[in-house]
């Protein structure tokens, strides 16, 4: 039942009232039958209206999906696995929630810049990097239909590192890294012959945006450190390989 029919059935209810106040009671003019009930009546009706006409943005207002997202290297964030048959690789993820009170829908993670920093310790736009949303894990697809509220979150791939002795098979070799040193390859939609996707060891922040058809966009900035290393035992990799933190 919603507030319109309510309210409605209230002011039905109003001459079933007035007939239920002792005749002893109503001395002179009552407030059933005098001004007052005009003044009731009148004041009903405007409520009654406005809500109708303003209920769908009354229950937008109360009832909305809110957006949020964590970075953590640790399981089930981050995990090792197989890339194929021989190439181990560790995943990297976003752990995407609805706080809301209302399912979220067509929900996107989208890379909108990407900087790296220099000697002097201050930051530079990567401009060889397309801006594209980031990939669903397990899902392939960049927009999820709905994320239901006061769920667990869902996670969204933010990339991965392959083991570099692997890198010819992977396609994942940029010509200012070492064989030996590590990759990260940001998940993006479409993985771009540019390899624009593709950052070699050093400092990044990336530059996100969470948003849904229902939500208005939230900025995150996720700090990246990847010193270069690769380790074979997964804690390690966690501890020396990669640093993952919220800005």
């Amino acid at each position: 039942m919603n507030i319109t029919t309510v309210l409605a059935l209230i002011l039905q209810e109003v001459p079933t009232i007035r007939q239920s106040v002792p005749a002893q009671s109503q001395v002179g003019t009552t407030f059933w039958s005098g001004p007052a009930a005009s003044w009731a009546a009148a004041i009903g009706t405007l409520i009654l209206a406005f809500v109708a006409v303003f209920q769908e943005w009354i229950k937008s207002w109360f009832f909305k999906p809110s957006l949020d997202l964590d970075v953590r290297v640790a399981r089930p964030d981050a995990e090792k696995t197989r890339f194929d048959a021989n190439t181990d690789v560790y995943y990297f993820r976003l752990a995407v929630s609805n706080t809301g009170r209302k399912a979220a829908e067509d929900v996107q993670v989208y890379v909108s810049a990407v900087k790296r920093k220099k000697a002097d310790a201050k930051y530079e736009t990567l401009d060889r990097f397309t801006p594209m949303a980031l990939r669903w894990t397990h899902k392939g697809v960049s927009t999820i239909p709905f994320l239901l509220p006061k769920m667990p979150p869902a996670y969204c791939d933010l990339g991965h590192i392959s083991d570099p002795e692997r890198k010819v098979g992977t396609f994942e070799r940029l010509p200012d890294v070492l064989d030996e040193q590590t990759v990260f390859a940001m998940e993006t939609e479409v993985t771009p012959n540019s390899k624009a996707n593709l950052l070699g060891p050093g400092e990044y922040r990336l530059y996100l945006k969470l948003a849904a058809s229902n939500c208005p966009p939230h900025d995150f900035m996720v700090k990246l450190k990847m010193p270069g290393q690769w380790f074979a035992d997964e804690e390690r990799m966690f501890r020396d390989g990669i640093g993952l933190t919220l800005g």
